[in-house]
């Protein structure tokens, strides 16, 4: 197992730290990683033996060979979320029809996306006589193990192994042969299309029916880590020298294959043609889309087959849709593929018959409330791993020191900002005025919409109680975050060192150096902070604040914001930004406490962002109107902010105002994404370049930041979630998701996209789908956390004008710009994924 080194460069968010405090290069932390394995043990009389023995020797593996092992016999552990924090799943005598089907598809999909399984003995018990009486056979799961059909075996005897394969890393330590008491599995026949790697030596023992050349360990090399072992029913294998190494080499060969991820990225782009599909799924009473990438225009009578992915039947056939060119991207033509009419929850794979040649994408699932109830709760373990809470932290935090200062305040708690950078923030970029991206306390209030929003689902999921803790771990690191004379501190800043004692409270300059202006205004987390507390003060529950206290730090800080905003902020210029913070934050205080101070200001951000608007529909970002509103995260909040207002808004005349300007923006949205051919229905944008104010795909590389620019997935996420909750005000139709179907339609797509159906087959949720993004270290033993949602695809990094697209795994140290993970995308990725259910 390879240890993870990376450069100071391959990890932080601040990319300008990369050019100006090059001499303040460190490298991760790199102890030798552990090689985390699933073993999951038969419950029945006749391994159970084997099963209880091996505990012990699997315990004893770990310690001498630096493996995290987790055993179980309990077959509710199996489940993506479970099995996502894993390498290598060892299914120890247990047949495949000991699993239901959800599981037995959580180990498809577990084997699908490239990690390791190693089956032993039981594991191998398929064929004709266990076959199911309904005929749903786990077919996909018996060409796994190369067709290789089980009859009963002869009684329990000593006999050889030999070794054909010398060279494979299972084998090499192995002895030429070495003797094992087992039950010596026959099959119908030798499997078929699979690495033989050692046989039985039939003439040491007596067979029931000889089969000859008789396998007994091999590879499929099908799969990209698949080792079927038939041998080991007998307690003693666990006493057997030769076979503990066996197991031991197993586990480390299922656990290889150093970059991975670089090498099924060579091989999509290489590929003629590939079907994209959302590698989690899709609910069933919602659109469904997947897309057809090809170096070749299809025909217009190119149909799709759609089988179900675990017995591979054929269910529908369809028509592909026209071949499109995105002209501006590559030379790929384009193909969407429509299902919306399969809504029966299963397991299926989408298969395209094009120059002669079948192209078939990945396994996916449809299934009622799918998206919510698989991901919200991998998205609340994130938020869990991505607490500030190491040793390291907390005691830095206790008494971190404000910057040009020896005065020192408790900032314990709070989330770290990326996986590639362990500071906190409620905002950065504040000097380039137009880009501040909400950061801790837009978490926090997503948090709270959701727990608001659907608690149903939340229920029924089990994570109502966890994802209520984590709204309030976050609004008591907002409460401490509340200096005595009324305003947030914007940064607490690590200046990426390993000692916690370096770290900050700081205000951030383009250049990276730290000042003392880390006061919030609006736009740099004060208006979101307000929100949050006031909004959690409705709750009415006791956590380390009482709601009383939450409301009254909430309007002691709109006060402050009131009197001070302007001066902190860096221009000391109101524009957008401060109107639809300060919108959210006078809204939730005048729901809170139904003041008329507070209607008031609410009643005048709102028209404040009413006037904004463009006559073609977007949002101009200052007062001279020369600067169009885009943002790579938040590009849904100003709407957002309206959307809230609503709630609570009964006058007619302004509500009709601002329902005509959430129209005229989704008329806008929806008209520049389609001004051109967009076959994913990417939402576009307008911008200012060089003068010049255009449309185009992703952000300019060249803006005020001087540098910044990344994956948008938090902007795909906020459009997401104002199509939805916009359309239902402004354009609501009766069906499932309550808007009119293109404007469904395009909403889900933008999900999609996040999960896999974009133009690199990238599933940005890690530790889910098939094809992830690389996993990224961190101080404090943080990195990429499992449910948590990477930067994703840009324009072509040479573009200035953010024309083209890119996608890449390893970029000399600037990597992170699309695999990092940073907190906004994951939280808006949540509220997208709300919306979906909250009506």
């Amino acid at each position: 197992m390879k240890n993870i080194t990376l450069k100071f460069t391959h990890m932080f968010s601040f990319a300008l730290l990369f050019l100006f405090t090059a001499s303040l290069a460190q490298k991760t932390e790199s102890p030798s990683k552990k090689i985390k394995v699933f073993v999951i043990g038969s419950m029945d009389k006749y391994h159970s033996p084997m099963v209880k023995k091996s505990m012990p020797m699997f315990q004893k593996m770990a310690e001498d060979n630096n493996f995290e092992i987790h055993f179980t016999r309990d077959t509710a552990e199996l489940t993506p979320l479970t099995l996502s924090k894993y390498q290598v799943f060892i299914q120890l005598s247990i047949a495949y029809f000991d699993f239901s089907r959800s599981q037995q598809f959580a180990i498809q999909q577990f084997i699908n996306s490239g990690k390791g399984w190693v089956g032993i003995h039981g594991a191998g018990l398929t064929g004709k006589q266990f076959a199911a009486k309904d005929g749903r056979d786990w077919k996909w799961y018996w060409h796994l193990l190369g067709d290789a059909y089980y009859t009963p075996h002869p009684p329990l005897q000593d006999g050889l192994v030999n070794v054909e394969n010398r060279e494979h890393p299972v084998t090499k330590n192995l002895p030429a042969s070495f003797s094992l008491r087992d039950e010596w599995y026959e099959f119908e026949n030798a499997p078929s299309n699979v690495n033989v790697l050692a046989v039985a030596d039939e003439s040491t023992y007596r067979p029931k029916k000889p089969m000859g050349y008789h396998p007994v360990i091999w590879t499929n090399p099908a799969y990209n880590r698949v080792l079927y072992i038939s041998v080991g029913h007998d307690s003693t294998s666990c006493d057997n020298e030769s076979y503990k190494t066996l197991l031991r080499d197993a586990i480390r060969w299922a656990a290889g294959d150093e970059g991975r991820e670089q090498k099924q990225m060579d091989a999509f782009l290489q590929s003629e043609a590939s079907v994209l599909v959302n590698q989690i799924g899709y609910n069933t009473d919602l659109p469904k889309s997947a897309m057809f990438k090809s170096k070749f225009p299809v025909e217009a009578e190119t149909r799709f087959r759609i089988i179900d992915a675990m017995t591979l039947d054929s269910l529908l056939v369809g028509r592909v849709g026209k071949s499109t060119q995105v002209k501006e991207w590559n030379a790929y033509w384009y193909a969407p593929i429509d299902f919306t009419s399969l809504s029966k929850p299963g397991y299926y794979k989408i298969q395209v018959l094009a120059n002669n040649k079948v192209y078939e994408s990945f396994a996916f699932e449809i299934g009622n409330q799918l998206l919510t109830k698989r991901l919200i709760p991998a998205i609340t373990n994130f938020f869990e791993g991505q607490k500030a809470n190491s040793r390291e932290e907390l005691s830095g935090d206790e008494h971190v020191k404000l910057f040009g200062s020896e005065q020192t305040v408790d900032l314990r708690g709070g989330w770290c900002d990326a996986s590639g950078d362990v500071s906190k923030y409620f905002s950065h970029l504040a000097y380039t005025n137009f880009m501040n991206p909400q950061q801790t306390p837009m978490v926090d209030w997503s948090m709270i919409q959701t727990v608001e929003s659907i608690p149903a689902i939340l229920d029924d999921t089990k994570i109502n109680d966890s994802l209520t803790q984590k709204s309030f771990y976050g609004a008591d690191y907002i409460m401490k975050s509340l200096s005595p004379e009324g305003y947030f501190y914007m940064t607490l800043f690590s200046y990426f060192k390993k000692d916690p004692k370096e770290r900050r409270v700081v205000g951030l300059l383009a250049d990276s150096k730290t000042t003392a202006d880390y006061q919030c205004g609006y736009r740099e987390g004060g208006g979101m902070a307000v929100a949050a507390l006031a909004r959690i003060s409705r709750w009415k529950q006791k956590s380390k604040y009482t709601s009383e206290q939450y409301l009254q730090a909430a309007e002691k800080a709109f006060d402050h914001l009131q009197k001070n905003s302007v001066k902190y902020i860096d221009d000391h210029k109101e524009n957008i930004l401060d109107d639809y913070t300060a919108l959210m934050a006078s809204t939730e205080l005048w729901m809170a406490t139904k003041k008329a101070m507070y209607q008031k200001e609410a009643r005048v951000r709102a028209q404040k962002l009413e006037n904004r608007l463009s006559a073609e529909g977007f949002f101009w970002s200052n007062d001279e109107k020369t600067r169009p509103f885009w943002h790579a995260s938040d590009a849904g909040l100003p709407l957002l902010s309206l959307i809230r207002y609503l709630d609570i808004e009964r006058d007619k005349s302004r509500r009709e105002k601002a329902l005509d300007v959430i129209k005229k923006y989704m008329d806008y949205q929806l008209k520049v994404s389609h001004e051109v051919a967009n076959p994913f229905q990417y939402p576009r944008q307008t911008f200012r370049i060089n003068d010049n104010i255009q449309n185009g795909f992703f952000i300019p590389h060249e803006n005020e930041s001087g540098w910044w620019w990344q994956g948008e997935n938090a902007r795909i996420g906020s459009i997401a979630t104002v199509m939805l909750k916009g359309g239902r005000l402004v354009y609501p139709e009766k069906n499932t998701l309550g808007v009119r179907a293109d404007i469904a339609a395009y909403a889900c797509n933008l999900i999609n996209w996040e999960l896999g159906n974009n133009p690199y087959r990238i599933c940005m949720m890690y530790g889910f789908g098939a094809v992830n993004v690389p996993y990224m270290a961190s101080m404090y033993g943080h990195g990429s956390g499992i449910g948590g949602i990477s930067n994703g695809i840009t324009g072509a990094k040479n573009n200035p004008d953010g024309t083209g697209i890119e996608f890449k795994y390893e970029d000399n140290g600037n990597e992170w710009r699309w695999s990092e993970q940073w907190i906004p995308h994951t939280a808006w990725f949540l509220q997208a994924l709300t919306a979906l259910e909250s009506k």
